[in-house]
């Protein structure tokens, strides 16, 4: 990744340090470039995420639905949202926005009645009309702006900019730009949902959901793989995963957090997290106390 700051650097940040830095930077962009086939881990995060593709592809994977994203699209990911993505070579701009700030920053902009200012739903928006609006300059002043040194500045000038921004979305809903699911599975849907609701049950499995689905074992699964390009068993590790991560980012016990997000074989969780991370689950806490004291 690609910071904005001044002057560029190259950083990694983890979904638990953004979502530790956000609440004091209200807003981080960051240029993201990938020179391979790419799989994300299946993962949802507490801020919302704006992706603007400059160049490649991707599909996102949400909730039973697939989702293509072009050059010269916008992708609205907000607050809660599941979603797997799969790269092929891309440039992406991202732009990453506390949910307090941003719902601060959208009240003088809805009307009574009329509901939030924009919808809180995933959105991709076409690439003519996120053109035409100039969306990617206005997420560019809102990278240089970071590198404004008054905290008050800067924060009027975040909102100025999010205001404009959220102005451009509804517009653009009403131009009729919004993209739809290029595919659609509801098997899949109903599968997904039960999993993110009860991912922490040690005893969850291939053969409980599909009981739950009313289908066979051998069916449910050739769909699932089929669809998502994963099977069942790796979709649920991930969000137990990702679970584990952010508990132990918030301070948990290790074995707690591997115990009470559905794992039952601590040696395996911690063989699966290195697996996953490249670190372990002690290692991991460390970097990210080392990387919130830069």
């Amino acid at each position: 990744m690609k910071s904005f700051m001044t002057p560029y650097a190259d950083q990694n940040i983890t979904q638990e340090l953004a979502n530790r830095r956000l609440p004091l930077d209200k807003v981080v962009v960051g240029w993201y470039s990938n020179r391979e086939v790419h799989k994300s881990v299946t993962h949802s995060h507490p801020y919302h995420e704006y992706i603007y593709m400059i160049g490649g592809k991707a599909l996102y994977l949400v909730d039973g639905s697939r989702y293509e994203l072009h050059p010269g699209e916008l992708m609205l990911i907000p607050p809660g949202v599941v979603h797997t993505g799969f790269y092929d070579t891309y440039d992406r701009l991202i732009l990453q926005i506390d949910d307090a700030f941003w719902q601060e920053t959208l009240a003088p902009l809805s009307l009574p009645g009329t509901g939030p200012a924009i919808p809180d739903q995933l959105m991709i928006f076409h690439e003519g009309p996120v053109h035409k609006w100039g969306v990617r300059g206005l997420i560019e002043h809102a990278a240089v702006a970071a590198g404004i040194p008054e905290e008050k500045e800067k924060e009027l000038l975040y909102r100025s900019l999010l205001s404009g921004l959220a102005i451009i979305i509804r517009q653009i809903i009403v131009e009729d730009g919004v993209g739809h699911p290029s595919s659609t599975s509801p098997l899949v849907a109903l599968v997904t949902t039960y999993l993110q609701q009860h991912f922490r049950e040690p005893d969850l499995n291939v053969n409980a959901l599909a009981r739950y689905a009313y289908v066979s074992r051998e069916h449910l699964s050739r769909a699932f793989k089929e669809y998502t390009m994963q099977s069942i068993h790796g979709y649920l590790t991930e969000l137990r995963m990702q679970s584990c991560r952010r508990d132990i980012a918030d301070g948990k016990r290790i074995l707690d957090a591997c115990l009470e997000n559905g794992f039952s074989n601590y040696s395996s969780f911690l063989k699966t997290f290195h697996k996953m991370y490249g670190v372990t689950p002690q290692e991991y806490r460390a970097q990210l106390r080392t990387a919130m004291k830069q």
